[in-house]
């Protein structure tokens, strides 16, 4: 049951759950596993310094700061409302029936996309590790990624329907295994020769739409942190559990992220590693051998792989307990619902995710000829673009619920202030400047996509309403004619 106050709004949650199952530690664990760390730290540095030069660390930074704002504003709604549709559950709470509607077309799209990015992430270092360490290389080519996406999700959906505690046991454990090779790799760089911490603070290549793109690519490994509220469920002591880690995975993640990217940009900026990741390396590869840790360049990879692994194994929970939570309330088909009454998982909802997650970026593929690395940047690039409108909502959604209940902060204020002028100003100057290639394409595909969803959705739910209207009335007339 939910708590209702004065101007709440019902929201229809999935029913058949195991409650209490996932302890806090789990919880806080399976959370960050989910916006790893390890991947951020091995990554980040050299995807914002794609774009935003040496003073990388500035966007990253800044991200992690709007990210931190917007759980803020999440928070008091997990200190009060056990959901399973988490930020989406939430807008309607705060909100209304509209804004719960517009921001499940952002979000039922934005979880598959999600899903695709964790899935191209993974595709993108096991392709590399099977070509360069046992010259696999039609591992990069369209049959072999196929292969790759269809095993990597048959496992991980087998996980998810099994159930959490053995998603999160798996993949908290993989993290520890992977965690002290990209830290011992990163640590190493401090030691080479041509280290400059200086540099990075020179801004003598700072371009201000550069930073912006840096922001973005920033909230690609931190969007969607309140994901853990989907399964507030089956977290034990939920209502303090959950908001401790939806404000702690943005401060932990956002950190961590921070000093690898000061750790990385020296090395990642000279000759030698740019012309190994030219030639397909991987950067934690590449940093490993510009640290003299050649031998740890495979294992790096194959670290990446568990973490990428891991990432999907985790996001493969959250996202069919959301779209579970969406066909329950009317806006989905009702058997996307379903739990299964054996495991307490939305197993039809698991069965969904991995099948459009399969098939979406095998036909992009197919169609366009892009390779891994090139579909992963699409996916990557769209993700964060789908949070924007949901995150604006919970902005103003979180400002009103508090003002109702009279509990409302000077601090909640200014957070959803710069949450909400955050994201609006990421997506505003990707229309103002936009960028070359794919990165500009996804800046219109995600308000055409959430239109196309929204659309359907309406006409689901009119169509769905309409087809009781009649069943109604014939068994009206049934018993009229009885009578």
């Amino acid at each position: 049951m939910t708590e209702m106050i004065p101007g709440d709004h019902p929201v229809h949650e999935v029913t058949g759950l195991e409650e209490g199952t996932l302890s806090g530690r789990k919880a806080l664990g399976l959370a960050v596993v989910v916006f790893s760390p390890v991947l951020t730290a091995a990554t980040v540095g050299a995807f914002v310094m794609s774009v935003s030069g040496s003073s990388a660390w500035l966007s990253v930074l800044v991200g992690a700061v709007i990210m931190a704002c917007v759980s803020v504003t999440i928070a008091p709604f997990a200190s009060r409302f056990v959901v399973s549709g988490a930020l989406y559950s939430y807008i309607g709470h705060a909100l209304g029936p509209f804004p719960k509607l517009v921001s499940g077309a952002s979000l039922a799209v934005g979880y598959v996309v999600g899903m695709m990015a964790a899935l191209g992430a993974l595709a993108l270092y096991t392709g590399s590790l099977l070509s360069t360490t046992f010259g696999i290389s039609a591992a990069n080519e369209l049959p072999g990624q196929i292969v790759i996406f269809a095993v990597a999700l048959l496992g991980a959906a087998v996980l998810a329907y099994r159930g959490l505690d053995t998603s999160a046991r798996l993949s908290i454990g993989l993290m520890a295994i992977t965690a002290p090779v990209v830290a011992l790799i990163l640590l190493a760089n401090l030691f080479s020769g041509d280290f400059d911490v200086k540099s990075q603070f020179s801004f003598d290549d700072f371009t201000f739409t550069g930073f912006a793109m840096g922001v973005v690519l920033t909230a690609t490994f931190l969007v969607g942190i309140e994901a853990s509220a989907a399964t507030a469920a089956e977290t034990a002591d939920p209502k303090r559990t959950v908001p401790r880690v939806i404000i702690a995975v943005p401060l932990i993640v956002g950190g961590i992220g921070l000093i690898a990217t000061i750790l990385s940009v020296p090395a990642l900026a000279t000759d030698e590693v740019q012309s190994a990741m030219t030639a397909g390396e991987s950067p934690i590869a590449a940093l490993a051998d510009h640290a003299g840790l050649s031998f740890l360049g495979g294992i790096a990879d194959l670290a990446l792989v568990l973490t990428c692994l891991a990432v999907l194994i985790g996001f493969m929970n959250y996202a069919p307990r959301v779209l579970a939570t969406m066909a329950a309330d009317g806006l989905l088909p009702s058997t996307l619902g379903k739990v299964s009454p054996r495991t307490h998982t939305p197993v039809t909802a698991i069965v969904a995710i991995a099948v459009l997650t399969f098939l979406f970026p095998t036909i992009l593929a197919a169609v366009t000829g892009g390779s891994t690395l090139q579909i992963y940047t699409a996916v990557a690039t769209l993700f964060p673009y789908m949070w924007v409108l949901p995150y604006i909502l919970i902005a103003v959604g979180g400002t009103l619920f508090l003002a109702r209940t009279k509990e409302l902060t000077v601090g909640v204020i200014v957070s959803a202030a710069v949450g909400a002028a955050g994201f609006t100003w990421v997506y505003v100057n990707a229309i103002i400047h936009p960028q070359s290639g794919v990165a500009n394409y996804m800046t219109w595909a995600a308000p055409i996509s959430i239109l196309i969803v929204l659309g359907g959705m309406v006409v689901f739910r009119r169509t769905r309403a309409g087809r009781k209207s009649s069943g109604s009335a014939r068994r009206g007339a049934g018993f009229e004619r009885a009578s």
